[in-house]
């Protein structure tokens, strides 16, 4: 199963099969947050800024504006990378306290019954392995 969720202490008392449910709904959360987009645009205006004032100081009106574009991807960076996981995280709280429905309960329960699947299925090939050995003529080498 792919693992859309970080290990992150806030996630560790939930089920392996929740974590991505319950992660993906705080990062959907966190990306329609007001707050999340204040901080978005103060990000790339700061790192804007921060190109168009060096690049006009190193080589004038054009290296304003190719300085301005160039430090835009840097601060994308960051907003995606520092900014989005700890507003994610901010929210994950809230989202775990909603996550009792009977939506998550079903994802548990459907859990905890593939792992008691897996479980039989080792046994039976361990107990197959063990005839296989037994059925072996003495001296013979597998």
């Amino acid at each position: 199963m792919s693992r859309l969720a970080p290990d992150i202490p806030e996630l560790q008392h939930l089920p392996e099969a929740t974590r991505s449910l319950v992660y993906v709904g705080a990062l959907s959360r966190a990306i329609r947050s007001p707050l999340t987009w204040l901080t978005a645009a103060v990000v790339l205006g700061v790192g804007a800024g921060i190109g168009l004032t060096s690049g006009r100081a190193l080589f004038g009106g054009v290296g304003a504006v190719v300085g301005a574009a160039a430090d835009v991807l840097p601060a994308t960076c960051c907003f995606f990378t520092a900014v989005l996981p700890w507003r994610t995280r901010r929210v994950l709280p809230s989202v775990i306290d909603q996550a009792g429905g009977p939506t998550f309960g079903d994802v548990r329960d459907a859990d905890q019954r593939l792992e008691r699947m897996v479980d039989a299925a080792r046994r039976r090939e361990g107990d197959m392995a063990a005839q296989a050995a037994d059925r072996r003529p003495p001296g013979s080498s597998a």
